[in-house]
């Protein structure tokens, strides 16, 4: 009868110990037979077809935009690390363009925004000011233009681009394997847009949008939905706030100065946003009629004592914000879809909605939702105005 054969953790502990001695042995004979021979160090490979999937973008001045939306730059199996720089900003008439490569100091997060902080000290502490180019490439190739590009700094692009005036940049790219320059790729940044949506601002010009260029008649925003509001005098449902049979409703999403005998707070100028109802005649509407209301679940902001919300006014509410809106594509409580949109993130939402008691006894629940986006701080408010017939508010 055979006797089976058994490893014992001695033998197990020999036998590791030999194979990690041979590995070594054969590194170090690998490394020595290098130098013995004289042989060169092995380098990085670099391929000559690494290049970048698009080379023309389009950015809208004034928000931190990731160019091509990133992973744009296709390796070729190249080795990295790869350093990327930007070389040779030029017109098409060869002027040089490099003020978009001007280093500004950049607010850049640190700590990952949630969208649960308490305190605007809260959320301002995960984030700090860098100095980054305006133009930045990134080490995997992306492209970013910072915020700091603005049309204060960097001239938009008019409706017609001439030969002349197209901004061009080359990318040099190198490791250890070589070095090669990627040539002509063009940056053809629009106006700054400092909120969305943008129907009444006119995208080339940054002014006040008519329906014909050069034209008098405005075209203005609407708010995205209206739901169970009945008109005061009309009694019909404004379902669609276009129409002007029951009711034209317009949004204005727009910077405000303190009028006389506002309550201020003067800690909050510049980080201020307000929201206001307007009727037919230009009168704000007590945001107490919405009553069902949670206005701390409409805004990611503070009361003037700190505290998450907003401070209700005779005529808006009011909130010490951070600015842009929303903070980053983070789903929260106060993005369009909440927190189990997973793809969301990137639209800031309102829900105004109070109750009335209708005919035959019936609770009806009304309201007005809208996405929206602020990228520029300041002191802003979301108007929505009642235009020619007034929102019922009292019960049937």
């Amino acid at each position: 009868m055979k006797k089976k054969f058994k490893v014992n953790n001695v033998m197990q502990n020999t036998i590791k110990y030999k194979a990690f001695v041979l590995l070594a042995a054969v590194v170090a004979f690998s490394g020595g037979c290098r130098k013995l021979y004289n042989l060169p160090d092995e380098k990085n490979y670099l391929s000559t077809q690494a290049d970048y999937t698009t080379k023309s973008f389009t950015p809208t001045l004034g928000r931190t935009t990731v160019l091509g939306g990133g992973n744009i730059f296709n390796s070729d199996n190249s080795s990295f690390p790869i350093t990327f720089t930007i070389k040779n900003p030029r017109f098409g008439d060869g002027r040089d363009a490099s003020d978009m490569l001007a280093v500004k100091p950049t607010l850049v997060w640190t700590q990952e925004y949630t969208g649960k902080e308490t305190s605007l000290a809260q959320i301002e502490a995960k984030r700090h000011l860098e100095n980054h180019p305006m133009l930045e490439v990134r080490g995997n190739g992306d492209l970013v233009l910072w915020y700091t590009a603005n049309r204060n700094n960097i001239k938009p692009s008019d409706s017609v681009v001439y030969p002349q005036d197209q901004r061009f940049f080359d990318i040099k790219i190198t490791n250890s394997g070589g070095t090669r320059t990627i040539t002509n790729l063009t940056l053809t940044p629009g106006v700054d847009q400092p909120y969305y949506p943008v129907a009444d601002y006119n995208t080339i010009t940054g002014e006040r949008n008519t329906t014909t260029p050069g034209g008098h008649i405005l075209t203005y925003n609407y708010p995205d939905a209206l739901y169970n509001i009945k008109g005061e005098t009309t009694n019909q449902y404004m379902t669609d706030p276009r129409n002007q049979n029951t009711g034209l409703v317009y949004l204005y999403i727009r910077k405000f100065v303190d009028k006389p005998g506002d309550p201020t707070n003067d800690a909050a100028k510049g980080h201020r946003l307000r929201i206001k109802v307007l009727n037919k005649d230009s009168v704000a509407i007590s945001p107490t009629k919405f009553n069902l209301t949670k206005w701390q679940d409409q805004i990611h902001g503070f009361k003037k004592d700190g505290t998450p919300g907003g401070d209700v006014y005779p005529e808006y509410v009011e909130y010490n914000v951070a600015y842009p809106i929303p903070l980053a594509k983070i789903p929260t409580k106060f993005t369009a879809g909440g927190v189990t949109n997973l793809t969301g993130g990137d639209m800031a939402q309102i829900n105004l909605t109070y109750s009335r008691v209708a005919s035959g006894n019936i609770t009806l629940v009304g309201g007005i939702t809208q996405n929206f986006r602020i990228f520029e701080q300041g002191d802003w408010e979301i108007v929505f105005h009642f235009k020619t017939v007034n929102p019922k508010f009292d019960n049937d």
